[in-house]
């Protein structure tokens, strides 16, 4: 009796401690998508998620043919016109990148297009985090 009561203790404390390390809610509701950059205009289409992630965050990059490149976020206004992101273009060397670090287009309604165009080369690979 006692060792199974031992075996349900350590059962339940490992559900616990599963518990308290999965992701939060704001987290798990983020969406990354693949995109191919344009050459100063959008590139590859994505549309905004629903979920967790307002803003369109860059969290990956690759330039091309180089090192680095200079991006800017696209979005589809309601007028279905491509209009570039307030916050403009953003010096990015290639790498991987935290939630937050670049943020290029703010606030994006769930389901509206979006992209991403480089000012260097055209055919870049970022990812954004939606």
């Amino acid at each position: 009796m006692n060792k199974a009561l031992a075996a349900l203790a350590a059962a339940g404390i490992a559900a616990t401690s599963l518990i308290a390390v999965a992701p939060t809610a704001s987290a798990a509701g983020c969406v990354t998508s693949g995109i191919w950059t344009g050459y100063l205009e959008p590139g590859t289409v994505v549309y905004k998620a629903s979920g967790g992630c307002s803003d369109l965050n860059l969290t990956y990059a690759d330039a091309k043919d180089d090192t680095s490149d200079y991006y800017v976020g696209f979005y589809k206004n309601a007028a279905g016109e491509w209009r570039a992101g307030s916050r403009g273009y953003f010096a990015i060397d290639d790498g991987r990148y935290g939630t937050d670090t670049f943020v290029l287009v703010s606030d994006l309604t769930p389901g509206r297009a979006f992209s991403v165009g480089a000012f260097s080369y055209g055919g870049d690979y970022v990812e954004i985090t939606h």
